[in-house]
């Protein structure tokens, strides 16, 4: 997902690197891998820390992986391109075999450039940035899939539901994940016999969507169905407004959608959130596997809210199933290891693989909604009809 990076901050908070073991100090002989993640500034809710830390922490507790423990070395990046090159230079000559760093390509290309020269993987747990799969760069992972598979799993619930006229609401800030993921998902609708009735321009931090919804109220038959891939509060400014305007439409998103600040709007009205999903990139819903990792995190003393905290331990799931059939810390042995595996064991889902991908995991996508004011999965596929990336 994803928002592009406005601001270029000069200041970066000085940060100490947060040791993921707690109690005696490591021992001298660690597999360490580098985040130089957003602990600070636009992008900290992105950040895979807290689900990291935790998932190691169970891992060394149980015996580390042949013995050896894990450590992880975080710094912040201040949501800055400059410092996450700049961390991840110091990380790579401190011997990491993977790098996890700001999850928007014009970080991650970058990034993946230098470690590449020392062989060290990328691995992201949340990125969605088809940029990342063309080629540009041959050491990167991602736990979860593309956005066009996201846009197309949403398709199909709003298929089901006998959506057929669309509108979109469409964003160069964010890159492909706000520009071409609304496409994405208006082209399947249009494969199935729907209509794009129009397209919606917006830019990020829009607090009046009232010409938006003007065009929409203009719309003759009115749509069935909106579709925007951002993030709070702005989606749920446009919620509100929306609903004010007398405009019935289901609202339909991405991954941006899946923060608990959305589901906060049906404390005021449960019957708000009724016609609202998203298609995202695990099940992040009550009774879920991210539930139970969370309570198991909880136990610990090492609390992990939110999805994309929670997916932070799926990074490291694969990370440790690599070095553990690698047999040692060599990076390229641990990333040919991952892309090979015909199941990985991972925490959110039972398992995922990169066999037939190379760099991003092939998994069931969920589409969340709502029934009264509280998040379900009410699909879950791997779609085969994702558009062409």
């Amino acid at each position: 997902m994803r928002i592009q990076h406005k601001l270029q901050t000069a200041l970066m908070a000085t940060t100490v690197g947060l040791a993921a073991m707690t109690g005696a100090a490591y021992a001298a002989d660690t597999i360490k891998i580098g985040l130089p993640v957003p602990l600070t500034g636009d992008y900290a809710p992105y950040n895979e820390v807290d689900g990291a830390k935790c998932m190691v922490e169970m891992i060394n507790r149980d015996g580390g992986i042949g013995g050896r423990n894990l450590e992880l070395l975080i710094q912040d990046t201040g949501s800055d391109t400059q410092s996450a090159i700049s961390l991840t230079e110091k990380f790579v000559g401190q011997g990491v075999v993977a790098i996890s760093t700001i999850p928007f390509s014009d970080t991650m290309i970058p990034v993946a450039q230098i470690a590449g020269a020392s062989g060290v993987t990328v691995i992201q747990s949340q990125s969605t940035q088809v940029e990342m799969h063309s080629g540009v760069v041959d050491n990167f992972l991602t736990n979860v899939s593309p956005d066009p598979y996201t846009a197309a799993a949403a398709a199909n619930y709003a298929l089901e539901q006998g959506v057929k006229n669309v509108a979109i609401f469409t964003s160069d800030d964010g890159g492909s994940w706000s520009a071409k993921t609304p496409e994405w998902f208006a082209e399947v609708i249009e494969a199935n016999g729907g209509k794009l009735q129009t397209k919606l321009n917006y830019t990020s931090g829009t607090t009046d969507w009232s010409p938006q919804i003007a065009e929409l109220k203009a719309l003759d038959p009115a749509p069935d169905a909106v579709y925007i891939s951002w993030a709070m509060p702005d989606i749920g400014i446009l919620i509100r407004q929306m609903r004010s305007a007398g405009l019935d439409a289901w609202v339909v998103g991405s991954d941006g959608f899946d923060d608990p600040s959305l589901d906060a709007l049906a404390q005021e009205d449960p019957a708000i959130l009724d016609k609202v999903f998203f298609g995202t990139l695990a099940p992040a819903v009550p009774g879920s596997r991210i539930e139970d990792f969370q309570k198991a995190c909880a136990e610990i003393d090492m609390p992990v809210s939110g999805l994309f905290p929670s997916l932070g331990g799926d990074m490291i799931k694969i990370m440790a199933y690599g070095i553990e059939k690698a047999g040692g810390d060599d990076p390229a042995a641990i990333r040919e290891a991952i892309r090979s595996a015909d199941s990985i064991p991972v925490m959110s889902v039972e398992s995922i693989t990169f066999k037939d991908t190379n760099s991003f995991a092939l998994r069931e996508i969920p589409v969340v909604g709502f029934k009264d004011g509280v998040r379900m999965v009410v699909s879950q596929e791997i779609p085969s009809n994702a558009p062409s990336f």
